[in-house]
């Protein structure tokens, strides 16, 4: 039986608290199909709605403590993304189609009318953002490209076309991050009319589903199918990156909280989890490559020549999580978190970290460092209000969800 590491039971909490969890304070429900974005107001008790029944909704809270919509307005075809602007009260549209839509919406919350649309990319939104500072609206989409365009004149000011089809995006001028389908975030830095590609990351093994932004650490969080999280250190200009391994399902939504140090992450089995990133964080190993298990030198079994000499049946190859050995399964049959690393999931070390870890306990603090919330369904669109404390969900049960989430932060 293979051997499984417990979490010390005199090691600290993390600053989150281990008892802490989202509380749910409202349901809305009556859209009639999936529900593609939302946003949370932080003035007013209010969501914005972007569903695949053509419909854009403003639902505001009554008297009566219900939400009921103050706004439903039928787009030509199915909207994809939205981006509000809380100060301005604009709202940009994205579409299946390619077509971006924007809106001014007004003072009392009943209306909103058509200032422009762009007929700009050849394929479905994918992201949407507006740069007030130097008005400046931001587009990207699933047919590869990235374009802005002036929001005062309605003219296009520059463009990129990156290798893969665009799947999530932020803007932080005069940087852009766009995640893609291959996998890689693109890091573009914007001059004028020109994009220069400063980095392409690559680390994911599955399309970017979301991406969140730390403006206070600069620090890039990049979410992706592979089920993982990944944490770019763009501050620190040293390459470092860490990921979080605490989903088991396909991430889909992103939400970071810099003035909590926390953040949250959503997956497409209903998880939510919300990371301490105030901790210390290791990163992870590179795996190593080898023909013999690095502890007991059985071949593996491409090793022909070594299987042939010693009459032996080649092994299959597996990687300790904690230092990147290339071992044999019998020399890797112990499971453990090790939260430090990201693992909040149980994962495969090898014997001699395991001894380690054994041995001197004081070194490897297991404490876990994410609170994991089960929402019950699959979770397709989320933002958050950090100086409100409120999360809002939709979800694959085309409901829409808020969360006071003061708790965690």
């Amino acid at each position: 039986m293979s051997a499984v590491i417990n979490q010390r039971s005199d090691a600290p909490g993390s600053s989150i608290g281990s008892e802490a969890k989202p509380v749910l304070l409202h349901k809305i429900t009556g859209h009639i199909a999936r529900i593609n974005d939302v946003v949370l107001l932080s003035k007013d008790d209010g969501v914005w709605t972007a569903s695949d029944d053509r419909s854009i909704r403003l639902y505001l809270k009554r008297d009566n403590d219900q939400f009921w919509p103050s706004i439903h307005h039928t787009m030509p075809v199915a909207p994809t993304c939205i981006f509000y602007s809380e100060e301005t009260y604009r709202l940009l549209v994205g579409l299946i189609n390619g077509h971006v839509y924007e809106y001014s919406v007004a003072d009392d919350f009943n209306s909103m009318s058509e200032r422009r649309r762009w007929t700009i990319h050849a394929g479905p939104i994918s992201g949407l953002s507006l740069a007030l500072a130097s008005e400046l609206i931001f587009s990207c989409s699933k047919d590869k490209s990235v374009f802005w365009h002036c929001s005062e004149t309605a003219a296009k000011q520059g463009g990129y076309h990156c290798d893969n089809s665009c799947t999530a995006m932020i803007i932080d001028l005069p940087f852009a991050f766009v995640g893609d389908y291959g996998g890689n975030v693109i890091v573009l830095r914007l001059s004028g009319n020109n994009a220069t590609l400063v980095s392409k990351l690559s680390a994911h093994t599955a399309p970017v589903a979301s991406l969140a932004w730390d403006r206070v650490k600069e620090v890039l969080y990049s979410g992706s199918h592979d089920n993982l999280v990944i944490m770019w250190d763009i501050g620190g200009a040293r390459g470092e990156a860490y990921e979080l391994n605490g989903h088991e399902t396909k991430v889909t939504r992103l939400c970071a909280a810099p003035g909590s140090k926390r953040l949250f992450s959503a997956d497409d089995s209903g998880r939510l989890l919300c990371w301490d990133m105030a901790s210390r964080r290791k990163e992870t190993p590179a795996w190593r490559t080898s023909d013999a298990c690095e502890l007991c030198s059985s071949p593996f079994f491409w090793n022909l020549t070594a299987m042939w000499q010693r009459k032996v049946v080649g092994l299959r190859q597996h990687h300790c999580r904690t230092c990147g050995a290339a071992v044999c399964g019998n020399c890797c049959n112990n499971w453990t978190t090790y939260p430090p690393m990201g693992y909040e999931l149980k994962v495969r070390i090898c014997k001699t970290c395991h001894e380690k870890m054994q041995d001197t306990p004081q070194n490897f603090d297991l404490t876990p460092l994410a609170v994991t919330h089960e929402l019950r369904t699959g979770v397709t669109g989320m933002y958050i209000q950090e100086t409100l404390g409120r999360i809002v969900t939709s979800g694959k049960n085309l409901m829409v969800m808020i969360w006071d989430v003061r708790s965690l932060l």
